[in-house]
């Protein structure tokens, strides 16, 4: 998961605590539209305050609880509810194919383009891959071919476009951003979506906490440090106060059964602020997901 950081004021004036919208608990957004924005609502807030997926800002203010909670743009693959722990979006892997006829319609593979075995006839839209990112392992290539998706197609053998004609340039010859190597037939291929978050498991990294029911395809803010409330499973392992807590299924926290051997090392800490063995219930916690 990526992250940049970028200072957006957010801090209410009567309050401090809060942002575009009614603070209602520590999770400083619940009960806003911010929550569950549809594609149309978050293009919104994109023209409005120009914010964008994967931007993070930093409360502020006089109030002490005000400060150090940070927070992050997402889009959810799946269904979030309050309190829940998410985690990077699973990428989509598939292989180049080469045509035997290009049409305008499915062109062939060329270094602007690559057609692939990738079904996304039930699952991405006609460019909703768009701004998301494509590695091709073609063959004899020796640089790294990681583009930005331009075009993408849907369908059964969805295309990808990683260059487009550039109107500055005569004859508009497509842009700079073509692959070094050419796709053939077997090629590995995978899309990334950064900012794309899906429910923690005790496989995955946890990245943020969600702030509310959102639905899947929608966009929302996740709180990525600061003060929050995450949903715990004490009975599975009980909490204990400023011990790290693990992941565990549902996106909800649990007490590490070895806590020598599981404290994070890496991007991720959760620190419960309340120690607890019930078999579920949203605890506040200290936690910490920027590697910072």
């Amino acid at each position: 998961m990526l992250y940049k950081p970028k200072k957006i004021d957010y801090t209410a004036p009567a309050s401090a605590q809060g942002g575009p919208g009614t603070q209602k608990s520590i999770t400083h957004y619940f009960g806003t539209p911010y929550i569950d924005m549809s594609a149309a609502v978050f293009s919104g807030v994109q023209q409005a305050i120009g914010a964008s997926l994967g931007d993070v800002w930093w409360l502020g203010g006089g109030a002490g609880a005000g400060g150090g909670n940070a927070f992050m743009f997402v889009k959810a693959t799946a269904g979030l509810t309050i309190g829940q722990l998410v985690a990077a979006s699973a990428t989509t892997t598939g292989t180049a194919t080469v045509p035997g006829a290009g049409t305008a319609a499915s062109p062939l593979t060329t270094t602007a383009s690559v057609t692939t075995n990738i079904n996304n006839a039930a699952t991405v839209a006609v460019n909703g891959d768009v701004d998301n990112w494509i590695w091709v392992n073609a063959t004899g290539a020796t640089l790294p071919q990681l583009r930005r998706i331009k075009y993408n197609s849907s369908s059964t053998t969805s295309y990808y476009k990683v260059s487009l004609p550039d109107p500055l340039r005569p004859n508009s010859p497509n842009d700079a951003d073509v692959f070094d190597t050419l796709a053939t037939n077997g090629d590995a291929v995978s899309i990334i979506r950064p900012y794309n978050v899906l429910v923690c498991t005790a496989s995955l990294t946890p990245l943020g906490v969600a702030l509310g029911t959102v639905t899947s395809g929608n966009y929302t803010i996740i709180q990525v440090a600061g003060l929050a409330c995450v949903t715990a499973v004490g009975n599975a392992n009980a909490l204990v106060v400023n011990q790290p807590a693990i992941p565990t299924a549902g996106g909800a926290i649990k007490g590490s059964a070895a806590a020598a051997a599981n404290l994070y090392t890496g991007a991720s800490c959760i620190l419960p602020q309340y120690a607890t063995a019930a078999a579920s219930i949203i605890i506040p916690a200290y936690v910490n997901f920027t590697g910072q």
